[in-house]
């Protein structure tokens, strides 16, 4: 009797044992360098800290250094900058590298493409026009500092900020000058075009509207520190953030304050707002979701690092990358955690949301593809 008890229980426990390695062999680690098979810990690997479910590794590109600038996706292709020096043109598919283009110094300034031509900033005091096509050179304008910031592309003109305290209007075509508007510091901000109004910030601590047309100053507004964050114009309003710690809401016509909300720390991200609400990133480790209306928290969600990634929002889902080394999606409803992915280091880069498909680069030189298993 002994002997047959004995018997039952070594079976049982080889049926347990056989059916936790059967639950656990859809949830080995999706990162190609963790190695580690069925981990334990619910959604997420602790070796790696990669997310086991709602989010996979579809591909990435290593690039000789940090990748801070944001992608932009245009149809089957990728373009993003890199501290290497490099523009890179991939495949959105497969990652595959289609051409580069060598630049005099980092990129950290986010691609716009338009038409045929990539439009970016370098640290070498260029912007550059490029084929779309082949990364062949169109044309590059000398300003006198690094182009820190993003170029806004819009009616056969490019909009620009530089560290040489300029905010510049070239022409799309040939890169000749329209205008120039000096302020008293850097420019890190990236312009916001919309109408006849060019909406832009300064390491001054203000912020600028300026006519798109001459430059002429329409109206500043004075904040507490440097503005690095690019103002986002929906309808009558400005929202944009400030390193005073605080996000603005202005009046798009005047500037006239209609409310600002403090956070725990500078605001370098840029809001995207949507729906009736400000999604933005502080430096204090939170995401931020507020009422566009009043400035009222509705939910806030604390990461493990500074949030200067500003946030995408697609649908239901707000994409937002941490110095914590993650890339998260949230709830934008709730601000719930829906999944996480962990990078080799920080994520300043914004990400890039195509269909089921995030694109966004990390400061452990690689760029990225994840793919939603929604």
């Amino acid at each position: 009797m002994f002997v047959k008890k004995a018997l039952f229980n070594i079976i049982l426990s080889i049926s347990f044992l056989f059916i936790v390695v059967i639950s656990n062999a859809d949830i080995n680690c999706p990162n190609p360098d963790c190695g580690i098979m069925n981990p334990e810990g619910g959604n997420f690997c602790d070796q790696c800290g990669t997310s086991l479910r709602g989010v996979k590794l579809l591909w990435r590109y290593k690039t000789g250094s940090h990748v801070s600038s944001s992608p932009c996706v245009i149809g089957s292709r990728v373009y993003v900058g890199s501290d290497d020096k490099y523009i890179y043109c991939l495949s959105s598919d497969n990652g595959a590298l289609i051409w580069s283009y060598k630049t005099g110094d980092s990129v950290l300034s986010s691609p716009e493409v338009v038409g045929s031509r990539v439009y970016v900033g370098s640290h070498d005091n260029y912007i550059y026009c490029l084929s779309s096509y082949n990364g062949a050179l169109i044309w590059r304008y000398e300003t006198g500092y690094p182009v820190f910031t993003s170029p806004c592309v819009i009616d056969g003109r490019v909009y620009v900020g530089s560290y040489d305290k300029y905010i510049y209007c070239l022409n799309a075509d040939n890169g000749s000058l329209i205008w120039r508007y000096e302020t008293d510091n850097y420019v890190s901000s990236s312009p916001f075009v919309i109408g006849s109004r060019v909406y832009v910030g300064s390491d001054d601590k203000y912020i600028y509207c300026l006519s798109s047309d001459n430059g002429a100053l329409i109206w500043s507004y004075e904040t507490g520190d440097s503005v690095l964050s690019s103002p986002e114009v929906v309808g009558s309003r400005v929202y944009v953030g400030s390193h005073d710690n605080y996000i603005y809401c202005l009046s798009s016509y005047n500037g006239a304050l209609i409310w600002r909300y403090e956070t725990g720390d500078w605001v370098y991200s840029s809001p995207c707002v949507i729906d009736g609400r400000v999604y933005v990133g502080s430096c204090d480790n939170y995401i931020y979701c507020l009422s566009s209306d009043n400035g009222a928290l509705i939910w806030r969600y604390k990461t493990g690092g500074w949030v200067e990634s500003s946030p995408c929002v697609i649908g239901s889902r707000v994409y937002v990358g941490s110095g914590d080394n993650y890339i998260y999606c949230l709830s934008a409803d709730s601000g719930d955690l829906i999944w996480r992915y962990k990078t080799g280091s920080y994520v300043t880069s914004s990400p890039c949301v195509i269909g089921s498909r995030v694109y966004v680069g990390s400061y452990d030189n690689y760029i990225y593809c994840l793919g939603e298993t929604r």
